[in-house]
């Protein structure tokens, strides 16, 4: 079947007459966008982080890049919104062109653990960790798409990996639980026996993994434009449609990011994409196309942006006043839904197997949180939320990020209710959450501070039960005190 597509493409792009009109480039582009939104991010970022020399993620490929240099993120960190407070990150881009990765991760048995590997598609190849396969020590091969070679004795058959791609973007996440200094060392000793290394490497290494200070920066090699410098960051909101399409032309072109197997949705999609000039083989100019074509492609874009963002908000999920994402992932052709994920969360998981993350900006009576008043929120200890690893609660300044305050406190986990750090008293956990210092010892112990002005929650669930997938999970609202 998938012989019988590639043909088919070949045959209708060789021969498709170009869009004649503004609404016939219109409509392909709106579709186009939904369709490459994703794979389109995936480039971009990983230009940031294995060709931009000046950027602060700069690691090449196969290397990773410790998130915050592997310290707990503050509120001097910026370079994402919503940043996560209990996990420490390590990420990396991995090519697989040239032969097989051997990627090792240690046996972590005291904190939650994963490693997961997406493709351009925005989907998971590799689920690991002690949530999904175990907390031993592990030595996955991940093997690219027609490699011919030999497969060393080495690896079981469960950790030999078939890659759909042959770029994948990798991330591990290690739980912070307390955050002191000793279980950071503890956590960036685990992290530095995180190993990515081509097979003839491992191989001339002794069979084990070069360590990540001895790896040299390798970057990448990967055909650019130069505007991609200027969109590293804020990349949806940013991009004009000549970026845009500029993207995906050289997404379709790139021979790291082989196209779906047998997939007659996407055959026609990129069928559709020849009449306007963009797809594999394609020399796409921006400055060359008719104007009609050009104002047809940029008002596909407009409007496909803003079906993005109505299928946003549309595909949250109320949950007592909470919004969770239904981001169900395996997006598969699901172009719509992939460009949600892409747009609210790009390279976070899928929400059935691993986490889900819930948003917040309106107390009880559906007012806007604001500092200068006091809230409090109310957790029953018998109903707290259903998970089978851990669930935090963080709080930012109305624009996504932390705020400093004098406990160095920006979330409320269940690590600290385990701990017993928190005051429960009849049976509920209540969380003070306002700007101004608590004078009660009860209520001082259980201080969330609050920015000064507006603020905002985005909490998240590993290991979620269903309750707070389907959002019938009943999580509490924050009161404002009268």
């Amino acid at each position: 079947m998938g012989s019988m597509i590639a043909q088919k493409f070949r045959e209708v792009s060789g021969s498709a007459p170009e869009a004649s009109s503004t609404t016939g480039a219109a409509e392909i582009a709106e579709e186009a966008y939904l369709y490459g939104l994703q794979q389109v991010i995936f480039y971009e970022t990983r230009y940031n982080y294995t060709q931009a020399e000046d950027s602060n993620v700069h690691v090449g490929v196969n290397r990773y890049y410790l998130v915050n240099e592997g310290k707990p993120i503050t509120p001097d960190f910026k370079a994402v919104v919503t940043p996560n407070a209990t996990t420490l990150y390590a990420t990396a881009f991995l090519d697989l062109q040239e032969e097989p990765l051997v990627m090792e991760v240690p046996g972590i048995t005291d904190r939650y653990f994963s490693l997961q590997l997406m493709d351009q598609y925005g989907i998971y190849f590799l689920y690991a960790g002690n949530q999904f396969n175990g907390t031993r020590a592990r030595t996955y091969l991940i093997v690219p798409e027609l490699w011919g070679g030999k497969i060393p004795a080495d690896f079981t058959t469960t950790e030999v990996i078939h890659a759909p791609s042959r770029m994948a973007f990798a991330n591990i996440r290690i739980a912070l639980m307390e955050g002191s200094e000793e279980e950071v060392h503890h956590i960036n000793n685990l992290q530095d026996q995180c190993t990515i290394t081509p097979l003839s490497k491992w191989v001339e290494n002794g069979h084990r993994g070069v360590l990540l200070k001895d790896q040299e920066l390798v970057p990448g090699k990967y055909r650019t434009f130069p505007r991609m410098a200027e969109l590293t960051t804020r990349q949806v909101d940013r991009q004009t449609a000549e970026d845009f399409f500029t993207f995906l032309n050289l997404v379709l072109n790139d021979p790291s990011m082989p196209l779906m197997k047998d997939s007659e949705k996407e055959s026609d999609m990129l069928c559709r994409l020849a009449k306007v000039g963009i797809g594999p083989g394609k020399n796409f100019q921006w400055s060359k196309l008719d104007r009609d074509i050009r104002d047809g492609l940029t008002e596909g874009f407009i409007s496909g942006y803003k079906r993005l963002k109505k299928a946003t908000q549309e595909s949250l999920i109320p949950m007592n006043g909470w919004m969770v994402l239904n981001a169900e992932g395996g997006f598969g052709t699901e172009y719509l839904m992939r460009a949600v994920m892409a747009d609210a969360g790009w390279g976070g998981p899928d929400s059935n197997v691993s986490h889900v993350g819930a948003f917040l900006f309106l107390d009880s009576d559906g007012n806007a949180l604001e500092g200068k008043y006091r809230y409090t929120l109310t957790f029953d200890m018998d109903d707290l939320p259903p998970v089978t690893e851990f669930w935090s609660v963080p709080i930012y300044d109305a624009s996504g990020y932390f705020v400093a305050n004098e406990l160095n406190r920006y979330t409320i986990s269940s690590f600290m209710v385990d701990r017993g750090d928190l005051h429960v008293e009849d049976g509920k956990l209540t969380i003070y959450v306002q700007h101004e210092k608590p004078t009660e010892p009860a209520q001082l112990q259980n201080w969330l501070p609050a920015p000064e002005r507006g603020f905002r929650f985005t909490a998240r669930f590993y290991g979620p039960k269903m309750p707070l997938v389907d959002g019938s999970y009943n999580m509490p609202r924050p009161v404002r005190k009268k």
